[in-house]
């Protein structure tokens, strides 16, 4: 694969961070992003910078993943500093629950920009050099919302099923320039998202809708991940990390 240069949107915690750890260890040089909390990003960029070889550098952007111009921005930054991107991982996503009844036109807005369209414009800004190098790896961060509807509400299921019609449409168009699309829904990843806050009560409640012994992790998802970035004939399908929950 040559030098691998990756970027990993919301790549300071969670799912996003074990992504971002599994690229160093890689040998991949590397830019995760995120919007608000220094404190994450800091403690990040610590743990990360431990595990940089020589010929590695990490940068470390805040930005909102939702504003096309603030990721053009962030695109010529990594472009100039570490070179054409040959990896994209669109992890950044937000995720405030709401029923029908209880959900905004704002909060559909916001969260079909960031979770959605932020996929679209980091698409955007690498495909061609990854078209020219013949080259690249973008991997989508969805969920099992998208197909099941989830706990969250509609405007995110929607931004997540979203994610998988962007995945299919771009895997079958750039497939013949090397480049290959696909996308992962987990569920039920106790120490991410939502559920990290969760109490050991409404943990349990979860592991009654899956067929394995446990919930999932975050390294679960970076397994998935490595499998697609090994995979030059695999595109264009979404793997499902949920402990068979899907099947319901």
């Amino acid at each position: 694969m040559g030098n691998l240069i990756a970027v990993v949107t919301g790549g300071t915690r969670g799912i996003g961070m074990a992504i971002a750890e599994s690229l160093v260890k890689r040998d991949a040089s590397l830019a995760i992003t995120y919007k608000g909390e220094d404190e994450d990003a800091g403690k990040a960029r610590r743990h990360l910078e431990g595990l940089l070889k020589e010929n590695q550098t990490l940068l470390t952007l805040k930005g909102d993943a939702g504003d096309p111009d603030v990721v053009a921005d962030h695109h010529r930054t990594v472009r100039s500093k570490l070179g054409a991107v040959n990896i994209l991982v669109n992890n950044a996503g937000i995720m405030p629950a709401r029923s029908f009844d209880e959900i905004s036109v704002q909060d559909w807005d916001e969260t079909m920009r960031v979770n959605l369209s932020g996929a679209f414009y980091w698409c955007r800004q690498v495909v061609p050099d990854m078209k020219a190098n013949n080259f690249g790896r973008i991997v989508n961060i969805s969920s099992i919302a998208a197909r099941g509807g989830g706990v969250v509400g509609p405007h995110y299921a929607a931004s997540k099923a979203g994610m998988l019609g962007l995945t299919r449409y771009a895997a079958k168009e750039l497939g013949l320039s090397g480049v290959t699309v696909n996308a992962i829904a987990p569920a039920f990843i106790e120490d991410a998202g939502i559920f990290a806050q969760w109490t050991k009560e409404k943990r349990d409640v979860l592991k009654r809708k899956i067929f394995v012994p446990r919930l999932g992790n975050v390294l679960d998802v970076v397994r998935a991940i490595d499998y697609l970035i090994d995979s030059p004939f695999v595109t264009g399908v979404t793997l499902d990390v949920n402990g068979g929950a899907f099947m319901i």
